[in-house]
């Protein structure tokens, strides 16, 4: 029992020993390393072949904005797709089926098909009603976030 206690506290000292708080390379300031800067050995530029950022457009180019004529912030999501290829050709079959604009937003993973531009979501109760008679069990009323 003396014996393990012994071993026991002759482990912990070499462990303590050994978990120095000095974290230079070799000895000094000199050899501490800067974690923000680029690895030893890396002279390139990181932005090499970047041009400058020139605007920033909200929302970003690629999504469909809510268009001025109608600024409704509701609309009815009919799908939340994995692939923007899926989304895609789910706008397209939608765009056939009337006049209501059809957006993709695109929210962390997903691409989400919405349709339609409403004040509220009383207003596009109709429209709703109408794609889940129409092959859209899953539609709903979704708040589109706007920017100004």
């Amino acid at each position: 029992m003396v014996n393990r206690i012994v071993v026991n506290t002759m482990i912990a000292m070499i462990l303590f020993a050994a978990c120095g708080s000095n974290t230079s390379r070799d000895g000094g300031e000199e050899g501490l390393v800067d974690p923000y800067s680029d690895p030893p050995g890396y002279s390139g530029d990181p932005f090499a072949g970047y041009g400058p950022v020139a605007s920033v457009e909200f929302p970003a180019s690629g999504e469909n904005p809510i268009p001025r004529s109608n600024p409704g912030g509701w609309s009815v999501q009919v799908a939340a797709c994995a692939t923007e290829e899926a989304a895609q050709s789910l706008a397209i079959s939608l765009e056939s089926l009337g006049n209501e604009p059809v957006f993709i937003d695109h929210i962390g993973s997903y691409y989400k098909v919405r349709v339609g531009s409403f004040e509220t979501a009383e207003a596009s109760s109709e429209l709703r009603n109408r794609l889940r008679s129409g092959g859209f069990p899953d539609a709903w009323s979704v708040e589109r976030e706007t920017t100004p």
